[in-house]
């Protein structure tokens, strides 16, 4: 069965979306790249598992090389980050069938685009994130065309924020988008500090892989306390490295908003300058999205609602990927030939050849009239020198004189000179007892004159035949 696949395609993590009659969030899985030794990939948890056995064969955050075309070195293998990135979206589609879009970061331009698409995603529908955001939220909210939205998006790797417009049947980034480098990856390595602070880390035995997994599951039992702390003011994280005493870190969502809160500046500064360069403020917006997984620290509701001077909250978790699902769905197939109806409108003339016809006409209207009066002058010159009294001059039969000009077959029309002529048809052949022929000659005057003789015809000089012939 064919449905639409949405994917946000995240530093630290992917969501997945489907869309068959409503849209649902399917998974949230690590952005995580674990070489084999045979060369196959895995991707995921399962990915971070093998990390910890070894290290050097795992690839995290490579999405901010993508475009880079130096190799990322992962055991034996070297991959660029193009490369792995298609591969971990083609693994992570393999249980779906259907067309697919994914959401990537509004900064990203068209080169990182095009290098995805070589790599082997070239038939992916590629839409910015704030963009998917708005889209999702307009499924439900229906906004009004016309309409801006300004998206606050701090994800794991970094932070974004863009305002979008929605048109009558769609939605577009309305102005530059601005980034700032924070975002949650920076808060789990602040909390990280804060613990090892209290413990005594530098007599840890830092080549010994036991104490290395183990100070792998700290980093991890940080980051799930800061997200912990967005709905408990208090949490404890678990500490066990050998070597070390404590056994666990107390710490206070005071404590850790006092760690982020400069970081946050930064945020709220570039979105900011998002609204700028959209030419809007926060008088103008329809509504304010907060996307991305740190965005649901209670710190940057209040940091952006003080900023704005309204009220907003933190989305839905996998908006993003809902809203690629949704773009992948109305996306439209391309017409097929057969239905194309399409007519060629008429070609103008060009001009220069509307000029050479101009040129030629007057040309073409001579030669005409050149083979005209040619023709009647050799039908002349015929019956002239072969009229006979046993002949009638209305014979048909070619002279056999060494000057005979062969004439083609041509109709004219004859044109009557200013004065009015009367065209006197020859007489059907007399009786053969009285035999009787009659010439007609071209006098000087304009009108034609016509001689009947007995026994004598009367001839025309082929000269003066000619000269006459050439009177109008």
């Amino acid at each position: 069965m064919h449905y639409q696949i949405g994917l946000d395609l995240g530093s630290t993590r992917t969501a997945t979306a489907t869309c068959r009659e409503v849209p649902r969030l399917e998974s949230v899985t690590p952005t995580v790249v674990f070489a084999n030794p045979d060369g196959s990939l895995v991707i995921g948890e399962e990915a971070e598992r093998r990390a910890s056995a070894d290290p050097s064969r795992v690839a995290r955050r490579f999405l901010r090389r993508v475009g880079d075309p130096t190799p990322l070195r992962l055991g034996g293998a070297a991959l660029s980050a193009d490369v792995l990135t298609a591969r971990f979206v083609t693994t992570l589609l393999a249980p779906h069938n259907g067309q697919v879009a994914v959401a990537h970061p509004a900064t990203w331009g068209p080169h990182r685009l095009e290098s995805l698409r070589e790599a082997g995603l070239s038939d992916v529908l590629f839409v910015p994130a704030p963009q998917a955001a708005v889209v999702a939220h307009d499924e439900r909210a229906r906004l009004q065309p016309g309409s801006v939205v300004a998206v606050y998006d701090l994800g794991g790797g970094g932070f974004e924020a863009a305002v979008v417009r929605k048109l009558a049947d769609s939605c577009v980034l309305a102005g530059r988008p601005e980034e700032a480098e924070v975002g949650g990856l920076d808060f789990d390595e602040a909390v990280f500090a804060h613990v090892a602070e209290s413990l005594e880390w530098d007599s840890l035995d830092t080549e010994n892989p036991v104490v290395l997994a183990a100070v792998a599951d700290l980093r991890r039992a940080c980051t799930a306390a800061k997200e912990q702390l967005s709905s408990d003011t208090e949490v404890r994280i678990p500490v066990a490295v050998p070597g070390i005493s404590a056994r666990e870190v107390r710490l206070t969502r005071a404590e850790l908003e006092e760690m982020i809160r400069p970081a946050l500046a930064e945020t709220t500064a570039a979105l900011v300058r998002a609204l700028q360069n959209a030419g809007v403020t926060a008088d103008d917006l329809a509504a304010v999205l907060l996307v991305g997984g740190s965005a649901r620290i209670p710190l940057v509701t209040q940091e952006v609602s003080a900023l704005l001077g309204r009220s907003v909250t933190p989305a839905s978790e996998g908006m993003v990927a809902v809203g690629a699902a949704l773009s992948a769905r109305v996306r439209e197939p391309a017409p097929e030939v057969a239905t194309v109806m399409w007519s060629r409108p008429p070609m103008p003339a060009a001009p220069a050849l509307q000029r050479k016809r101009k040129k030629l006409t007057p040309y073409i209207t001579a030669a005409v009239l050149a083979a005209m009066v040619g023709g009647g002058l050799a039908m002349n010159t015929y019956f002239a020198g072969n009229a006979s009294p046993d002949t009638p001059t209305s014979t048909t039969t070619p002279p056999t004189t060494e000057e005979t000009t062969t004439v083609a077959p041509v109709t004219t029309t004859y044109v009557a000179p200013p004065e009015p002529q009367k065209t006197v048809a020859p007489p059907p052949p007399p009786p053969p007892t009285k035999r009787a022929t009659t010439t007609t000659t071209w006098p000087s005057s304009s009108a034609p004159s016509v001689t009947k003789s007995a026994s004598v015809p009367v001839s025309v000089p082929s000269s003066k035949a000619s000269t006459k012939a050439g009177t109008p």
